[in-house]
Parts: structure tokens; sequence; C-alpha cells
């Protein structure tokens, strides 16, 4: 296969990566001025650099700790990636798993509504594939028991609920620029916050933490040529057939680096956010031309989000009707050059060597695991590929005029 479309990707531009350069070579004197315009796009009072999405939701626990020293339970969505189980473990604290509602990607309230207030710390949102969780519900949640809410966006970036950006509700936010997401910069994450409180408990913390080495800073922008060069289709075979890169694995790793931000991030963020509407305008589009050529396919269900959100739709998420379905889905569309994944492989209670209260099991999550695939949407799929993807669903489901 020769043209291979990839599971998901924003488009990094040659002018970008020479930005980036130039921040390493000059000095990036200006980071302060990047974050404040950062801060500003997103409309929040303040935002922090980190070197990765996870070590950003790292660096938000560790600093709610702080404030709240005698609780240490975290709850999670039971389906969501397995970066948040590990940052919540790096960061010393218990990963609570609660039940998610697998029509909306959303928690299932009935579930979070019972969780043990004593020693709750805090609750994250998934804002998962961008579908905008319902973050004014679990606020009241949270703040009932007097706990944090954590608003997890690394894969919302500009997606939005009842006129509020995902990442910038609750208490503190994050964003992952990381391969995969809304915006790709290879890796970096963006902590924020409307909170002076927490914003000065979140500095004392990244305080202490180590500078990007100039090695990795000058390893990163040889990633971010190798990912603007091969993240076309008519090139992303290449890494897609090298095992050793792991492309679209997902493992629980919670022994992560936790450092700043690189030097060429923090002079990009501004200017990735200038592509960001573009970017999920074409998402948005194809996810409805998706959505509405599997409409009557009796063997894949479309998600739909709430009437008051817009959701950006990072990746298209599909139902299969069981697993077998989903597994032949996704080997087929393989076949046809698409980037279809089964997205991540358990759930959250199911990681093994995970700790979790009990025997404790969300068998709605469990489900979503065995059954949930995710078609592209990002700005290299065409109106081809959409086609193509609709096509082999209807054959796999069997109704196809040609079967």
């Amino acid at each position: 296969m020769l043209r291979f479309v990839p599971p998901a990707g924003a488009p990094l531009e040659t002018a970008q990566i020479l930005r980036a350069s130039k921040a390493v070579l000059l000095g990036n004197g200006h980071a302060d001025q990047c974050l404040a315009s950062t801060a500003a796009r997103l409309r929040v009072r303040y935002a922090f650099a980190m070197g990765s999405g996870r070590a950003a939701l790292w660096l938000i626990l560790r600093a709610l700790q702080r404030l709240r020293p005698d609780r240490s339970t975290v709850a999670l969505p039971a389906y969501t990636c397995f970066t948040v189980a590990a940052s919540i473990v790096r960061a010393g604290l218990k990963p609570y798993p609660v039940e998610i509602d697998s029509e909306t990607l959303d928690f299932d309230f009935s579930d979070l509504e019972s969780l043990p207030p004593d020693d709750l710390l805090c609750i994250v949102s998934s804002n998962l594939l961008g579908f905008v969780n319902d973050l004014e519900r679990i606020e009241n949640i949270a703040h009932a028991r007097g706990a944090f809410v954590v608003d997890d966006a690394a894969q919302a970036l500009g997606a939005s609920r009842n006129g509020r950006l995902a990442g910038t509700s609750g208490d503190a936010g994050l964003f992952s620029f990381g391969r995969g997401k809304p915006v790709a910069a290879i890796e970096g994450g963006v902590v924020v916050t409307n909170s002076q409180e927490i914003s000065a408990t979140i500095q004392a913390e990244a305080s202490q933490l180590p500078a990007s080495s100039l090695s990795h800073n000058g390893w990163l922008l040889l990633q971010m040529l190798a990912y603007r060069v091969f993240l076309n289709p008519r090139l992303y075979w290449l890494p897609n057939a090298l095992p050793f890169l792991k492309l679209g694995v997902t493992e629980f790793a919670p022994r992560f680096p936790v450092t700043g931000m690189p030097a060429p991030l923090t002079a990009l963020f501004p200017h990735l956010l200038d592509n960001l509407p573009s970017l999920n305008q074409i998402r948005i589009a194809n996810a409805r031309l998706i959505a509405q050529g599997l409409a009557g396919n009796p063997r894949f269900k479309t998600l739909k989000a709430s009437a008051e959100s817009q959701p950006t739709y990072l990746r298209f998420p599909v139902l299969a009707a069981d697993e077998e379905t989903r597994e032949r889905a996704v080997t087929e569309l393989h076949k046809a050059g698409i980037g279809a994944t089964p997205f991540y492989p358990s759930a959250i209670c199911d990681i093994p060597g995970l700790d979790r209260p009990g025997t404790r099991h969300c068998p709605q999550a469990e489900s979503l695991a065995r059954r949930l695939l995710t078609l592209p949407t990002h700005p290299f799929v065409s109106e081809q590929d959409v086609s193509r993807m609709l096509e082999v669903l209807a054959e796999v489901a069997g109704t196809s005029s040609r079967s």
C-alpha cells in the first residue's frame, strides 16, 4: 500500500519549523510574550508551558494537592487515554475510574454522583475526540464535595459547549500539542487557569522543573521535519510499516519525563493557533460527510453531540455492533489505505498493574473498548477517501450493492 491516510494529524508547515529553529539558534527571549498571547487566544488569565500534555496534567495535579494535601483520589473517565491514568500515578495519587455514557463519551452521571466525597481531590474530564463534556454538571458535583475540576482538552482544542471553550472550564485545564492532536508540534502541553491561587501554586511547582536541553531541542526539530514530510498519505505508509516507531500504540507508562517547554515549541504556540479554525472546519466537514454516509448502516452507529456543543472531531467515532465487526472493519479499511483505529485497547479499570478501588468494573467503558473504531477527518482526507471509508463499511455490514 503506497498511499495510506494517517489516523490523525495536523500539517506542520515549513515556515513553522524554521521559526522553531530560529528560537533554538537565537534563544527564545519572547517566551513570556508567547504564553501571554496563548492565554489571550484561549480566553484565560494564566498559561504555563510544559514538555507534554501528560506533564501538564501532572503539574496541575501536583499543584492541586498542595492546596488539598489531605486528599489523594482523582476521578477520571473509565474510557480515556492511558496517559491520564499514568499522570495521576506519576503525581502520587489514586485513580478512580468512573463509568461513561457510550452514547455521548461523557460521564455516566449517576456513577459520577455516587463518588465518595471524603478523599476526592478532583474530577478530570476527557472531551474525547473533541466531544465536549458537560462541565457545568461536573463542576456542580465536584464543588459540592469540596473537590476541583480539571478540564482536559488534549483532544478538543477549539471545541466548545454553551460558548465555553473546552479546556477553559473547571478550576484548571490543559491542552496537548503532540502528534495526532488538533494542532501538532510533536510534543508540548499548556496548563491554563483563571484562579490566582491555583496559578501561584502551579508556578511554585513549575519553578522546580528542569528546562529542556539543547540536544533535546535539536532532536525535536528533526522530528518536526520528519513529521512534516511523512504525514502526507503518499509517504505515511513508510513509518506506518515500521513497528518500532509504535505509531498508534497506547501504553500505560507512568515514568515519563517531566520538564518545562522546549524553546522551539513556546515560540510556535501562537502561530499554531492561527491554523486551528481552518483545521477544525475541515474536520467538521469531513465528519458531516461520514455521518451522512453511515446513516442507515445497520452495523455501525454514529455518536451524536449534545445540541449545545460544537465538537471538533479529532477523529470520527463509530460504534460497531460487536468486537468481531469492529476488527473486520479496521482490517478492511487498512487494506484500503485508510488509517482507522480501534482506539484505546481497554477501559482504564482493566489496565494491567493499575491499582483501582476494589474490583471495580465499568461495563459501558469495557464495551466501548471492544466496539469503538475511529476514522480520520484531518486535512489530508479527500472526498475519495471518505467515499472509500463508506464503501468498506457498507461491505463489512453486508449492505453494499456489490456484496
